[in-house]
């Protein structure tokens, strides 16, 4: 009897947690795209108008891929309206929210959670593309936890040869890519506009292999 008094109290204080995962309590609007020992990815749609349940996030990277118009409801009872831009980045911190569409028009957002602790888990690279190749990569946020990268090449155009540590590129338009490393082995780096791929650390050179110029989101780990 003490067993199964002692689970219930158990199940009762786990519950509420286990309740603000989104993609638990929200699977329609919340999807995983990607979830390791350092991140979990999270696609966000919503309709027009389409309205969440209360949840959840550790700090996290939003990344824009279209135009949102969204209130935010408070635990507290208090709402904050917050509008975003395609392509537009945001540091987002640890929190408990509602959030609603407020437009007429659907959007979609990409959610990098950050998991373990802020600074020092990636050793600083020597050849930083933001020094080497700062026509191509701009920093567009820093933190003790990530620096984002907006990073622009045109139709052929090849980067200079430069590092990342670990990290998330989200793609703002579709990419056709080829990276050659410093082995001197190439891989293709395709991807459509609102998909993300997981970049272990490594030094390659980025080639457009497309007929369009491309934009990446690169969300490097600290």
């Amino acid at each position: 009897m003490r067993r199964v008094l002692f689970l219930s109290v158990l199940f009762c204080i786990a519950a509420p947690a286990l309740a603000q995962d989104p993609v638990k309590v929200d699977a329609k609007h919340y999807s995983v795209l990607l979830d390791n020992e350092h991140v979990r990815v999270l696609k966000i749609k919503y309709g027009p108008h389409e309205k969440s349940v209360m949840h959840e996030h550790p700090n996290s990277v939003a990344v824009f891929i279209t135009d949102s118009e969204v209130k935010f409801n408070m635990p507290d009872g208090t709402s904050t309206p917050s509008t975003g831009k395609a392509g537009e980045v945001r540091f987002t911190e640890a929190g408990k929210h509602l959030p609603e569409n407020t437009g007429g028009k659907p959007f979609e957002v990409v959610l990098v959670e950050l998991k373990g602790k802020p600074a020092g888990q990636s050793a600083p690279v020597a050849l930083d593309p933001v020094k080497i190749d700062p026509e191509h990569h701009k920093v567009e946020l820093e933190n003790d936890w990530v620096r984002v990268l907006r990073v622009n090449f045109k139709a052929h155009e090849k980067l200079k040869q430069h590092e990342h540590p670990n990290g998330v590129a989200v793609f703002l338009t579709d990419v056709n890519s080829k990276f050659t490393l410093a082995d001197g082995s190439t891989r293709e780096g395709n991807g459509k506009k609102g998909e993300i791929r997981w970049s272990p650390a490594e030094k390659h050179i980025v080639e457009n292999s497309g007929n369009k110029p491309a934009e990446v989101i690169f969300i490097e780990l600290k």
